[in-house]
């Protein structure tokens, strides 16, 4: 019998360990761009959150102009609010949620389409909405109340 040894130099050994350190490293090159793309994505939905509180802030801030009497210079502030279909919080509170800012900015006479006895009552709200991680957005619309006036600065209710 005869024994002829190969001298093996291990080559197989290297190149798999090297394959392994490469597939290793775009693994975990991948698992941070996921991680990166998570957070952003999670970002833009609490923009998105906060974005929507703030519009229902700017739509129960119009409806609250017509309790805002003309002439009042102080501008009126409501305490954030909830909005429905929030997610709640630890203790039952919603997270999402708006407050609104309106104030009177004056009258307007002599409106174009209009008689003589009709005025333009200027407002502006302001509509802050907030979600988790203190994600705000803040919106403004300026709107007019368009009513008889019969030479005062006051009107009725308006249905």
């Amino acid at each position: 019998m005869i024994r002829t040894h190969k001298r093996q130099s291990g080559a197989a050994l290297i190149i798999g360990l090297i394959l392994l350190a490469i597939i290793t490293l775009l693994a975990v090159v991948g698992m941070n761009i996921s991680n990166s793309e998570l957070a952003s994505a999670t970002a833009e939905q609490l923009h998105q959150r906060s974005f929507r509180a703030a519009e229902t802030g700017l739509e129960h801030g119009l409806d609250g102009m017509f309790k805002v009497p003309p002439g009042t210079a102080a501008a009126v502030v409501a305490t954030p609010v909830g909005t429905d279909g929030s997610p709640k919080d630890g203790g039952g509170q919603p997270i999402d949620k708006y407050g609104t800012s309106i104030q009177y900015r004056g009258e307007g006479h002599n409106i174009g389409g209009f008689s003589s006895g009709f005025s333009a009552f200027h407002y502006t709200v302001l509509a802050t909405g907030t979600s988790a991680r203190d994600t705000t957005t803040t919106l403004e619309q300026g709107a007019y109340i368009v009513n008889q006036t019969g030479g005062q600065q006051s009107y009725s209710a308006l249905p």
